[in-house]
């Protein structure tokens, strides 16, 4: 066997140079697909199924509190020095119950005064009248004692309306809500005393966006759930939608009647109330339902484009896609472009993936 034997001093120097050279290439290409394997590593997301998120679609889900149907703030028509409150804050009342009571003395002073100047003028026109009746004066001085006498009852009665005032009744049945003043307190005119508050049944005020309100008309239905009151799912109607946003906001309060036969809700309660939306109904009869999806899934580049991801059907990568979003609710955003409603939304972990990014779904 032939040994090739090279003469050249400097080719058998390159020997050991290529082979370090070729270790070196292998050793880099190990390490970067090292690297490569550690950056495709599985980003674990948590997904949501859109079928299910599309058929709560049909439905939009808003914050309610509990008012009372009927509100009464009492007040007395005169002053006078508060004597006596026998009710409490809480305290179911019946109509026509005493529920506060004025020093009366002042007025009871005036109405004995009227009463005799009263007497006065009824013994002044028994006197003219009869003799009237005998021809010895004119008919103008009878007249003038007649006047004289009704002007006397009339100011007796007004006098004695005052007397009659210090006593505050309850004008309907319901519970005292609040009380603004104490024994011994000085009352005015028209300055509330104690507030009825009638429950059964009750009313819940919702506040609309001004994009949902003309949605809804008086004798829709809602769905009403109280969880202080054992989450139990009530149905009312609307009974009123206003016209007029709520100071300061661009909301609209929807008034919806509950009945409340145990009174179990209480005024001040929140509640969740769910309308059918009819624009997802208007929608269904041509195929196709609102597709809602949580507004932080969405996300947006720097050009004002909207984009979200989704899981490929083998459930292994991330898949961009680009959507065009509607309305606002509170249960979400409405993707009216980019969509089918059959994907499986990623909505935890998103802002780690890239177009095709594998993943890994834990829930």
């Amino acid at each position: 066997m032939q040994t090739f034997k090279s003469d050249n001093p400097m080719h058998c120097s390159k020997l050991p140079f290529a082979a370090g050279l070729l270790l070196t290439i292998l050793s880099s290409s190990c390490s970067d697909e090292a690297q490569t394997e550690k950056v495709l590593q599985p980003v674990r997301v948590e997904t949501l199924a859109l079928a299910t998120a599309q058929a709560q679609g049909g439905s939009i889900q808003y914050t309610g509190t509990v008012r009372p149907s009927k509100a009464v703030r009492l007040s007395f028509m005169v002053s006078g020095n508060v004597v006596s409150i026998p009710v409490e804050q809480g305290q179911y009342v019946k109509k026509g119950q005493l529920l506060a009571t004025l020093d009366e003395t002042t007025y009871r002073r005036q109405y004995e005064a009227q009463l005799a100047q009263l007497r006065l003028a009824e013994e002044n026109y028994k006197r003219v009248a009869e003799v009237y009746s005998k021809g010895s004066i004119a008919e103008i001085n009878m007249l003038q004692a007649r006047s004289q006498f009704e002007q006397a009852q009339a100011a007796a009665r007004a006098t004695y309306q005052n007397i009659a005032h210090t006593k505050l009744y309850a004008p309907q049945s319901g519970y005292i809500g609040s009380k603004y003043v104490e024994v011994g307190s000085l009352a005015s005119p028209g300055v509330p005393v104690v507030e009825i508050v009638d429950i059964s049944p009750v009313v819940v005020e919702v506040p609309v966006p001004e994009a949902e309100v003309n949605s809804y008309a008086q004798g829709d239905t809602a769905t009403v759930q109280v969880q202080a009151s054992g989450g139990e799912k009530r149905t009312g109607t609307v009974d009123e939608v206003a016209v007029l946003a709520a100071a300061g906001t661009p909301n609209y309060t929807v008034k919806i009647s509950l009945p409340n036969p145990e009174e179990q809700l209480k005024p001040g309660m929140v509640g969740t109330v769910v309308f059918e939306n009819k624009k997802g109904e208007a929608a269904d009869a041509t195929g196709s339902r609102q597709i809602i999806v949580p507004v932080q899934a969405v996300q947006a580049e720097l050009n004002g484009q909207n984009f979200v991801y989704v899981a490929s059907p083998d459930g292994q990568k991330a898949i961009r896609k680009n959507v065009r979003t509607g309305n606002l609710y509170n249960s979400g955003i409405e993707v009216t472009e980019g969509l089918q409603g059959s994907e499986t939304l990623i909505v935890s972990g998103y802002h780690k993936l890239a177009d095709n990014s594998p993943i890994q779904i834990i829930r």
